[in-house]
């Protein structure tokens, strides 16, 4: 007989037990057991799937999560997002049992479950690689984890089994094998086995990862429609900015087993706070800055020759250093010697540059240019009049002032509330 946990891992489908009455009730948190049916009421709403408090875990002394703190809100679509070795899988295993913590604390509704196995925890799961088995159906491998449940007789197995495949969008493919399917469609039976069961949380560990650039854009949309119609809370790990971004309520940014900025994905894009944030979700030019002047509420900065004029941040001090980032895409280019327009108070800085790359990309233009001692990459839209600026040309980069972003506050690492 397989341990529990191997059998935990050869199925994407947790969640299929109840909890027995040992669960422990976390402190204060006044939630109803595992087994208890979801409630509608407004509390329901505010009571978190999820809580990991002071979760740490290490590998042979070697520290992989630090203290991580994260909630999840019931209905929530929630992603943990950041490079390989962050710790963003590790926290994902731990809360689907796969792994213990070596410290803190793991709530599921209320009650700790750092001592229950996986298939008590009522959890759906999707895995990279899927793991559909590959000698039974379509129908068969949607309807595994009603049948290990005792869930249903025969008629309600299909009625499930067809339900799920709506969702989906793949009516008809119930006597189809794995082996006959495409990657997409092999993606959605997945997650109609994971959904079936109906839990409490889905875990989805990078399932995207496998598909080709078309097929991951495809599915970022009909996970985030899925998502939208059941309202399933949603634990999303990835190291793909634009899935995240897709996808997301929220975003939980992981650097170094920590979570470094946890906001809703336009909040983290537009206020990163820190430079790894920064040019982590998207792409930034990042300048170091001496503040040569403050005055009502804003602050005058130069970067070598270059002067710039920006919002102050409450951390800078005149002599100080600042640390700001421009979006490529919120910077303009201009022709050289040209007049500002007449929205030039709205302009932070206007610097002569010159053009030492051209990208085109079709819907995009990207250039590259050398300004002073900064080398700016900025993204321009294809002109009507087909006007585009040539390698070596003498140009202007135009700074809004709203596309200045202040970076390195103080306080950078943040709570998973």
């Amino acid at each position: 007989m397989p341990s529990t946990k191997t059998a935990a891992l050869r199925s994407p489908l947790t969640g299929l037990a109840r909890p027995d009455t040992q669960a422990r009730q976390a402190p204060g948190a006044g939630a109803p057991a595992l087994n208890e049916p979801r409630s509608s009421a407004p509390e329901a709403a505010a009571r978190p799937i999820l809580r990991m408090h002071n979760v740490s875990k290490s590998f042979q002394a070697l520290p992989v999560l630090k203290d991580l703190n994260l909630q999840i809100a019931e209905g929530e679509f929630l992603t943990l997002l950041g490079p390989s070795g962050c710790g963003k899988s590790t926290s994902l295993n731990i809360v689907a049992g796969l792994l213990a913590p070596d410290t803190g604390t793991v709530c599921l509704r209320g009650i700790i479950a750092n001592d229950l196995p996986p298939q008590r925890r009522r959890l759906g799961m999707v895995f990279q690689s899927w793991a559909l088995f590959p000698h039974m159906s379509v129908a068969d491998n949607i309807a595994y984890g009603l049948r290990m449940a005792g869930t249903g007789d025969k008629t309600t197995l299909r009625r499930r089994v067809g339900e799920m495949l709506d969702l989906v969008r793949l009516p008809g493919t119930e006597t189809k094998f794995p082996s006959q399917l495409s990657g997409g469609m092999q993606q959605r039976v997945a997650l109609a086995r994971a959904l079936v069961t109906e839990p409490d949380l889905l875990l989805l560990d990078e399932p995207l990862s496998n598909l080709d650039a078309a097929l991951r854009k495809e599915m970022q949309v009909e996970l985030k429609r899925i998502h939208e119609r059941l309202g399933v809370t949603t634990l999303l790990v990835t190291h793909s900015q634009e899935e995240a971004l897709v996808m997301s309520d929220r975003i939980a940014v992981m650097r170094g087993g920590r979570i470094e900025r946890i906001d809703t994905p336009m909040n983290v894009y537009a206020d990163p706070r820190t430079s790894f944030v920064c040019t982590f979700v998207g792409d930034a030019n990042v300048l170091t800055a001496r503040v040569e002047a403050l005055s009502a509420g804003e602050a005058k900065l130069a970067i070598g020759p270059l002067s710039l004029v920006a919002p102050a941040a409450p951390w800078w001090r005149e002599g100080g250093e600042a640390v700001i980032a421009l979006r490529p895409e919120s910077l303009a280019i201009a022709a050289a010697g040209s007049q500002p327009g007449g929205a030039d108070a709205a302009e932070a800085g206007r610097w002569s540059a010159k053009v030492t790359d051209r990208i085109f990309k079709g819907s995009s233009i990207t250039y590259e240019l050398s300004a002073g001692d900064a080398q700016i990459h900025l993204l321009a839209l294809p002109q009507p009049d087909g006007r585009v600026f040539r390698r070596g040309e003498a140009a202007e980069i135009v700074v809004p002032k709203a596309s200045v972003i202040a970076l390195n506050a103080p306080e950078e690492t943040e709570a998973g509330t």
